[in-house]
């Protein structure tokens, strides 16, 4: 039931407020979903709005499946629930897409290419046209999206060399993306715009559909974004945004701030509401994040206030070295969880870089304190998955050249090369080579065995292909894994399948719960699939009760009851970058304001006065975020630092000869795979380390590939 007292009077007021153009304001911890969900609840059950109208965007899945959940336990009739148009911005417009994908000459069964897709199509653009090295295909492809987010023109080439040379690549990669009848994750949103743009009878069509457009995260949409929803509106003006200013942390995907800055100005009769009250933390937390973004110069003024407990003042920690700030985090946890009568999973570990993770690893380890990383390891970049989802991508669109390329790789990496000169030479495309092979065999060189394995591969695919209009995406996600199984049972092993076929099966659960069983093809599965994998953060049941440690940007829309913000020093937070640069620093103080709001009752901040990095030992000075926190609001811990000789150092290929010298017989060393051990002898002038570990025996370590923490010189376990 939609329960309106258990909103004040000022909250009735925003949900209430039904035509227009409306921005809430909502700061950290304020309450916007219980608002934004009692809205649409109300829009429908009493004021009679239809929910088939009703447009709802969000930017992760985890923010639709919340506002759904509620929304649907609000309902007093659910069948309408199912009739709201409610998802991300990339599922939402993709499936727009499909439907309408032949306005712009595209099959409604396209792929989705993810990020190493589009690198594997960069990386033979930059070998076919053999430019100089001065262009890095990782950076290419971070360009392209840059473009493509902020609907940039190519037609107009520079006279720059570099620009000549990106403008032929770019039109390169998209010329082979539409021929692959592929889209790239920026693709979903560009394409959306030309098909706004240049087809006003689908953009009416829309316009007719959906007259109440609601976002949330406003602050996070890029111009792409914009542009979209600039033309969704246009008719009616009915568009209700909420956003915080001061959690804005995008801009190196294309956010504008700009977007929420000035939505008085684009929306002209726009009516602005203010969620101040914050009910998620302390008094002081509440205080001393408000002194921080206070020095924000570009930014909508609030002032955030609690009813809340005073809570304990903001903790700061001044540490020798990084290896000193990890021991007294992973103490701290210790003290504050029994103090407190805490779960692991009450802890979050925050940190600007990556690459601060391994020492706190290293002593959360020592104190047996459970932990999991966040963004670490993606699930779908697992070798076995990938090969897995090639061949579903494959059995729904034959034309998708990159998957068909990873299948052919696992059965014979040297008819690759053929087969592309043979594409390229003939301009036709690699299934239609495969589908036609006997009449190409003697252009690809092959003998009659490989000609009859691609022949095999070819109908085992068409056979699957067959299947796909009657059977669901499990039956034949498990047909796939039975087939794989059987043809290279010492590559895969049924477990590494596991959790993607238990991920389908749920997919099927959910679609069967919708009007008319909803959409269980493998077609529909695999877009959910790859338009899931950018979401900022997805916890799973076997990580509950433990420490988080993430990066602060996918920290963003969570809390915690304790917080450490960790590495607070100039050049690593705020990141190292031109600091006279006022929109980078203001960016960096909103992503330190948004790691401080994380926390419900406790914030510790820490830095090291010496931190060791890429081998070399680096001295800090307090990062000015911690000088900003107005000082009624801290409690600075002074505490005896811990030995000096203590070091640690990063062996890579750079610093060789002074890493080197730092290595000798019976110093004790700790590997991130091995554990903690001692060097027994080195070998080779002292490029590689006999060591015995503790747990794993011993190891030969070639030093400059390997990364090792140098912990003491006693040799004793």
């Amino acid at each position: 039931m939609n329960n309106i007292n258990s909103l004040n009077n000022y909250q009735r007021k925003i949900i209430e407020t039904i035509n227009g153009p409306i921005l809430v304001l909502a700061g950290a911890g304020s309450g916007k979903t219980h608002v934004i969900t009692h809205r649409i609840v109300h829009m429908i059950q009493n004021v009679g709005i239809s929910p088939s109208s009703i447009l709802v965007l969000t930017f992760t899945k985890k923010a639709a499946k919340e506002m759904k959940n509620r929304i649907f336990n609000m309902m007093m009739d659910p069948i309408n629930f199912h009739q709201i148009t409610l998802g991300t911005f990339h599922s939402i417009f993709s499936s727009i897409l499909r439907k309408e994908s032949h306005w712009l000459g595209f099959k409604h069964n396209y792929t989705i290419y993810d990020y190493q897709d589009s690198k594997n199509v960069i990386k033979k653009i930059l070998k076919n046209i053999k430019i100089d090295t001065f262009l890095n295909f990782k950076e290419i492809v971070k360009k392209i999206s840059v473009q493509k987010n902020n609907l940039f023109s190519i037609k107009n080439k520079s006279k720059d060399q570099k620009s000549d040379y990106f403008s032929e690549i770019y039109e390169s990669y998209t010329k082979r993306c539409f021929q692959a009848n592929a889209l790239d994750f920026d693709d979903i949103l560009l394409y959306t715009n030309h098909l706004f743009s240049y087809f006003p009878n689908v953009l009416e069509k829309y316009q007719k559909k959906f007259k109440y457009v609601l976002i949330d995260e406003y602050q996070d949409t890029n111009l792409s974004q914009y542009t979209i929803i600039k033309h969704l509106v246009s008719v009616h003006q009915n568009l209700f945004v909420v956003g915080d200013d001061a959690q804005s942390i995008y801009a190196f995907r294309g956010a504008n701030i700009s977007n929420i800055l000035n939505f008085h100005i684009d929306y002209k009769n726009a009516k602005v509401f203010r969620l101040e009250q914050n009910y998620r933390s302390t008094y002081y937390i509440v205080q001393a994040s408000n002194s921080i973004i206070s020095f924000n110069k570009n930014q909508i003024v609030k002032k955030i206030w609690t009813n809340n407990e005073k809570g304990e003042k903001i903790r700061i920690y001044s540490a020798f070295s990084d290896l000193e700030e990890a021991q007294y985090i992973a103490s701290s946890i210790m003290s504050i969880k029994k103090k407190m009568n805490l779960r692991y999973e009450d802890f979050a570990i925050l940190y600007r870089a990556n690459r601060q993770s391994h020492i706190i690893e290293y002593s959360l380890k020592k104190k047996n304190i459970p932990y999991h990383i966040y963004g670490s390891i993606s699930f779908e970049k697992r070798k076995e998955i990938r090969d897995f989802l090639a061949y579903l991508r494959v059995i729904v669109n034959p034309n998708d050249e990159e998957s068909l390329l990873r299948i052919l790789k696992t059965k014979n990496q040297n008819i690759v090369k053929n087969l592309l000169s043979l594409s390229k030479k003939e301009e036709i495309t690699i299934h239609k080579i495969i589908e036609n092979i006997e009449k190409y065999q003697l252009l690809l060189k092959i003998n009659n065995k490989t000609k009859n394995r691609l022949k095999s591969l070819f109908f085992t695919i068409k056979k699957f292909r067959t299947n796909i209009e009657h059977d669901n995406a499990y039956i034949i996600a498990k047909n796939v894994i039975n087939f794989l199984l059987k043809e290279n049972p010492k590559n895969y092993n049924y477990e590494n399948f596991q959790y993607i076929l238990h991920s389908i099966f749920q997919y099927i659960k959910e679609q069967k719960k919708l009007k008319n069983n909803g959409d269980t093809s493998l077609h529909s599965f695999l877009q959910c699939f790859y338009l899931e994998i950018d979401d900022n953060i997805n916890f799973v049941e076997n990580e509950k009760n433990k420490v988080s440690l993430m990066t602060v940007h996918l920290s963003k829309g969570l809390e915690f009851s304790i917080v450490f913000i960790v590495g607070l020093e100039e050049n690593l937070f705020p990141l190292k970058s031109d600091f006279k640069n006022l929109f980078q620093i203001e960016e960096e103080r909103r992503l330190f304001y948004v790691a401080l709001t994380r926390a419900q009752k406790k914030a510790v901040l820490t830095y090291a006065k010496y931190r060791f990095i890429w081998g070399e030992k680096k001295k800090n000075i307090p990062s000015r975020f911690i000088n900003e926190i107005n000082k009624n609001f801290i409690d600075i811990e002074n505490q005896k630092c811990i030995s000096k000789k203590k070091e640690i150092f990063s062996f890579s290929q750079e610093n060789q000869n002074y890493q080197y010298s730092k290595i000798q017989k019976g110093i004790k060393v700790f590997h991130k795979k091995f554990g903690l051990g001692s060097i027994i002898e080195l070998q080779n002038h002292n490029q590689i380390a006999l060591i015995k570990f503790k747990k794993s025996g011993e190891k030969r370590i070639l030093l400059k590939l390997n990364k090792l923490i140098i912990y003491s010189i006693d040799s004793n376990l």
